[in-house]
Order: structure tokens, then C-alpha cells, then sequence
């Protein structure tokens, strides 16, 4: 059983019906694998648990995070596939996502064969790589990994003053990992603090990819309600002319504007 028992998910869609199966599945030109089809007749899509996904990229062990699993609806779930991935930059009717953050995403890969294989797609480097052979196999790796996120925390040091010392750091690489120890620990320690230093890297070369990132992720996925703040960032965005921090721009307005829910 992967599905999260959360009566209150906006990712579960109605119950599957044969009609909306062969609807959704003219509209995407392909036959959904059989594996998939009997996890959403369980429940048709949303959170699942465990989320944490061990992989393998660019030769590196990596963990993805899978939150949610799209499921099959005449106007939300997998049908949202090609509007997705097109917003991402990636334009191939022969993938059809049903996971993923945006920066990543996690398909259905129909390019060699009319049975999917599983495909990982890191939108940011623009790379596929097929990590399964079918959706069983896929699901059969979620795990829980156990975490030691705050490595270097002194014996009764607060997690606030681990995270400023690291935020403050005269080393740029200190202070890339104190802002993911700040996200990491968001609920306790807050947004503010975090944002007014993040907002003081976008000038900075070596630095402005993490605030990026992080502000991004802020925004998205924790939904920063501050107005300055986010227009602040904006502005810092704008003056750049490199490729992520148009992307950023892009992406970041188009998701607020249009309402869009992290996954």
C-alpha cells in the first residue's frame, strides 16, 4: 500500500471510472501500464508514504522526494502531463509525468516502447535517465531514509544558533549549507531571518544559484506570504540576464499567478 491516509489530500482525485480511463488515455495517445492502473483503482492519486526515492545521478547517490502520485481525472492528474512538462521545457508526447517538483519529474516513458518504462527528468540539466523497468518496480523502492541533516550541531547547541553560524559563515560553502539547514528546519525557525540574507546573495555569483533555490522553494512550496520580500526577489532576478534567473522568474510568476499546488 503506498497511498498517505489523508482525507483532506487536493491530489486524490474521484474514483477511476472505465469512462474516464479511456477518455484520459485517447487524450495522452497511449495505454497507461497495468501495475499503475491497479494502485488508482485503489486511490485515484495523491500523497504517498514513503516518499524518499534513493537514486543514482550523474554518478552521485541522490534521494528524490515523491510527494504525490498523480492520478487519472478528465481535468486534473496525469491529463496535466504535456502542459507540465512543457511549462519545464521538456516536449515529448512520449512522456507522461506523474510525479515530480518541477525541477525534477517522474514519467512514464513510452519512447521505445508502447510498455513504459520509468524515466527520471531533471528539468534544471535537461537530462532522462530510465531508472525502472515498471511502475511496481518504482514503487517498490520507496523508502524512508533516515536523515542526519544537522551533522556538526555542538553538544546543547540550539539549532538556531547551528543554522546562524553556518548562515554567517566567511565561507561561501558554510553558508550554502546553513541555508539548507534553515529550510530544513523552517517550521521552527521561521522565514524572515532567512529570507533578508538570502535576499543579499542575488548579487553574488557564488551564491545566487542557492538563494535562488531556497527562495523558490520558500515561495512554492511553503507559500512566503510577504509581498516585499517576493518582489524583492523578483527584482533581483531581473537584473540578471543568465538563464536560471530568467527561468527562476518565469517559473516562480507563472505558479503564483496561475494558483498552481506544489507536489
Amino acid at each position: 500500500m503506498i497511498w498517505r491516509q489523508d482525507s483532506d489530500d487536493s491530489n486524490r482525485l474521484p474514483e477511476l471510472t472505465d469512462e474516464v480511463l479511456v477518455a484520459v488515455e485517447a487524450h495522452l495517445g497511449v495505454k497507461l501500464p497495468d501495475d499503475y492502473l491497479e494502485a488508482i483503482r485503489i486511490q485515484n492519486g495523491g500523497g504517498v508514504e514513503p516518499r524518499d526515492l534513493p537514486i543514482v545521478w550523474n554518478g552521485q547517490d541522490d534521494i528524490a522526494l515523491v510527494d504525490s502520485i498523480a492520478g487519472v481525472g478528465l481535468s486534473d492528474g496525469l491529463i496535466q502531463s504535456k502542459t507540465l512538462l512543457t511549462e519545464w521545457g521538456v516536449a515529448d508526447d512520449r512522456l507522461v509525468a506523474f510525479a515530480g517538483d518541477g525541477h525534477f519529474f517522474l514519467a512514464f516513458d513510452y519512447r521505445e516502447s508502447a510498455t513504459p518504462k520509468i524515466a527520471y527528468i531533471d528539468t534544471d540539466s535537461e537530462q532522462i535517465d530510465v531508472l525502472f523497468d515498471s511502475f511496481r518496480a518504482f514503487t517498490e523502492a520507496l523508502t524512508t531514509v533516515e536523515f542526519e541533516p544537522f551533522t556538526g550541531l555542538a553538544e546543547g547547541e540550539a539549532l538556531i544558533d547551528y543554522a546562524r553560524r553556518q548562515l554567517y559563515s566567511t565561507d561561501k560553502r558554510e553558508k550554502a549549507k546553513g541555508a539548507n539547514t534553515w529550510l530544513n528546519g523552517v517550521d521552527m525557525l521561521g522565514t524572515d531571518e532567512l529570507v533578508t540574507e538570502l535576499l543579499t546573495w542575488m548579487n553574488d555569483e557564488t551564491l545566487r544559484d542557492e538563494a535562488i533555490y531556497t527562495m523558490q522553494h520558500l515561495i512554492v512550496a511553503r507559500r512566503l506570504q510577504e509581498e516585499s520580500s517576493i518582489e524583492a526577489f523578483f527584482e533581483g532576478l531581473r537584473q540578471h540576464d543568465d538563464p536560471y534567473s530568467k527561468q527562476a522568474y518565469e517559473e516562480t510568476k507563472y505558479i503564483l499567478e496561475h494558483d498552481i499546488p506544489y507536489e
